[in-house]
C-alpha cells in the first residue's frame, strides 16, 4: 500500500488547543485532589468520624459517575464549547465556595455539584480533540490530556499541602478554586469550534 502524502500547515493552532485542554484536565483533576489533602484537617476541626470524611470522598465520584450519560448526550446536542464554558465556570465557583462553607451538610453539596459539573471534562476533552485534530494525530494529542491527568495528582499534592500550611484547610480550596476560574476565562477567550475559529487559518483547517 503506498502511503499518501501529507502537507502538514505552517500554522499549528491546533496544538495549541491541544495544551488548553491538558491544562483544563490538570486543573479539574486538582479538584479530586484538593479534599484527599486536606479533609483530615477538616474532620478535625468539625469532628467528623472516619464514615463522614468516606461519605464525602465518594460523593464527588458517584455524581461524577452518574452524570456520565446525560453529558455524553448533551455533549453531542450542545457541542464541546458552551458545555465546557459553563461546566467550568460552574465547577471553579463550586471550589472556591468550599472553601468558605461550613458543616458536613454544607460541603458535601458542595462535592456533589462539582462531580456533577465536570462531568463533561474527560469527554469533552476527547471529543474536542477528534474535532481538532486529524486521525493521524489523535493517539498524541489525547496523550496530552490523558498525561495531564497523572500529572496533576504529581503536582495536587504538592500545592494543596502548601496552601494548607499557608491559610488552613481552606486553603486547598481557595488555591485550587483560583486556578479553575483562572482557566476558566482562558477557555471562554481561546475555545471555538474548528469550523468558526478566527485563528485558524483556511489551511489549517483543511488539513484537519
Amino acid at each position: 500500500m503506498m502511503k499518501e502524502n501529507i502537507i502538514r500547515p505552517t500554522n499549528n493552532y491546533r496544538w495549541r488547543i491541544g495544551m488548553l485542554i491538558g491544562m483544563g484536565i490538570i486543573v479539574s483533576y486538582l479538584d479530586k485532589v484538593n479534599i484527599s489533602v486536606a479533609g483530615s484537617y477538616m474532620a478535625k476541626e468539625f469532628g467528623w468520624s472516619n464514615a463522614q470524611l468516606g461519605f464525602l470522598f465518594s460523593a464527588f465520584f458517584a455524581a461524577y459517575a452518574i452524570m456520565m450519560l446525560p453529558i455524553g448526550i448533551i455533549l453531542d446536542k450542545i457541542g464541546v464549547k458552551w458545555v465546557m464554558r459553563i461546566g467550568t465556570l460552574i465547577w471553579s465557583i463550586v471550589t472556591l465556595m468550599t472553601s468558605f462553607v461550613g458543616g458536613f451538610g454544607g460541603i458535601l453539596t458542595m462535592r456533589i455539584i462539582l462531580g456533577a459539573t465536570e462531568a463533561p471534562s474527560y469527554p469533552g476533552s476527547a471529543k474536542a480533540i477528534g474535532n481538532w485534530f486529524p486521525l493521524h494525530e489523535r493517539g498524541l494529542a489525547t496523550s496530552l490530556f490523558d498525561g495531564a491527568a497523572k500529572f496533576a495528582n504529581a503536582i495536587g499534592i504538592g500545592l494543596c499541602s502548601w496552601a494548607i500550611i499557608q491559610w488552613g484547610w481552606r486553603g486547598a480550596f481557595l488555591v485550587t478554586g483560583l486556578l479553575n476560574l483562572a482557566f476558566t476565562v482562558v477557555y471562554w477567550i481561546m475555545y471555538r469550534d474548528p469550523s468558526n475559529h478566527p485563528k485558524l487559518s483556511k489551511e489549517e483547517y483543511e488539513y484537519m
